[in-house]
């Protein structure tokens, strides 16, 4: 990948790119802030499952330019992931799979917050 993993994208960055992946309105899915304190907009689990299912498309296309747009936004998505405990749940190392590479790029990033 060409840009390094941003531990701290911004709660509104990955807002607006979950609103646009689903097709909402912006701030469709809200900004809420967790009892640590930590800021996580809504939507996240909702957009990384579509542009998972478009960044595999898009290899299986051989489309390199829209399989990097979908990288960036799971690049955007991991740290949030990350917070909430979703790796904690399933592992960097269960997202691996000869079917989707979108979903093992996911687990690549994931392990760059371990």
């Amino acid at each position: 990948m060409a840009a390094e993993l941003s531990p701290d994208p911004t709660p509104e960055s990955v807002q607006a790119i979950n609103s646009k992946t689903l097709g909402t309105s912006a701030g469709a899915f809200p900004v809420v802030t967790l009892p640590s304190g930590e800021r996580i907009p809504t939507g996240t689990v909702g957009a990384l499952l579509v542009n998972v299912r478009a960044y595999d498309a898009a290899a299986a296309a051989g489309d390199a330019a829209t399989q990097e747009t979908l990288a960036e936004a799971l690049r955007a998505a991991v740290p949030v992931l990350h917070k909430v405990g979703l790796f904690a749940l399933f592992a960097p190392e269960e997202w691996a799979s000869d079917r989707s590479p979108g979903r093992s790029l996911v687990g690549e990033m994931a392990k760059e917050l371990n």
